[in-house]
């Protein structure tokens, strides 16, 4: 495949070579200062890796490639008015300058396992390790103390459904007592109705058998008398 060219565009400005990092004070090894320092060496990793890309992308081109990604890079090129050798310089300069400030801001942690590195340099070392670790420990035990917690609240909730449960279960076995009780001494009430009634109805008829009995009697007494007569 034959490249498009175009005249080319100022090209745009990349990182300048930077020199080596002098040999670093005990404030480098600070927590906020590496923080700073690891998050700058990984957006130039970012940098080196979309360079790479663009480096990858142009031996495509030169070897013909008809890959999705060479299209839209010689479209990326033409609308810019980019050609095909200006942007392989420019590519090769980002990289070759990516790479110098690769190994600078690398530098000053190749210190770590220099012999020759002084003792206050190993010992600011030691110290940032040693914070670090006690930073992971304490996260460890805050972690832990945490799940605890949240184990003796389960633990503890679940203690008190359960007296809930018992106390229902309590309650409703003394409603159902109160309610066996009351049914039994409606029970007892509506035998001594019952037997009540039942007393007066025998005590009347046997009112009216006495009555009767007297009635026989007093027949015969009378009986007697007339055929005395």
């Amino acid at each position: 495949m034959n490249p498009v060219h175009f005249q080319p565009a100022p090209p745009p400005p990349w990182f300048p070579m930077l020199p080596p990092e002098p040999p670093n004070s005990s404030t480098f090894w600070e927590t906020r200062n590496v923080r700073d320092r690891l998050r700058e060496l990984q957006d130039t990793l970012n940098l080196a890796n979309a360079v790479q890309k663009e480096l990858e992308i142009l031996t495509m081109i030169k070897d013909g490639s008809m890959d999705p990604s060479v299209s839209e890079f010689l479209k990326y090129l033409e609308d810019r008015r980019i050609d095909l050798e200006t942007q392989e310089l420019l590519s090769v300069e980002a990289a070759n300058a990516l790479m110098s400030k690769l190994r600078a801001q690398l530098e000053p942690f190749r210190y770590v396992a220099d012999e020759g590195i002084p003792w206050e340099e190993k010992s600011a070392v030691a110290r940032l390790t040693n914070k670090i670790k006690k930073s992971k420990r304490n996260n460890l035990w805050r972690k832990r103390k945490r799940k605890r917690i949240a184990e003796l609240l389960a633990k503890e909730h679940e203690q008190f459904d359960q007296a809930d449960r018992e106390a229902d279960e309590w309650r409703a076995r003394e409603i159902a007592k109160d309610i066996a009780s009351r049914k039994v001494e409606k029970m007892k009430e509506i035998a001594k109705l019952k037997a009540k009634e039942e007393k007066k109805r025998l005590e009347s008829e046997l009112e009216l058998v006495l009555m009767v009995e007297k009635l026989q009697e007093l027949r015969s007494m009378r009986i007697q008398k007339l055929k005395k007569q």
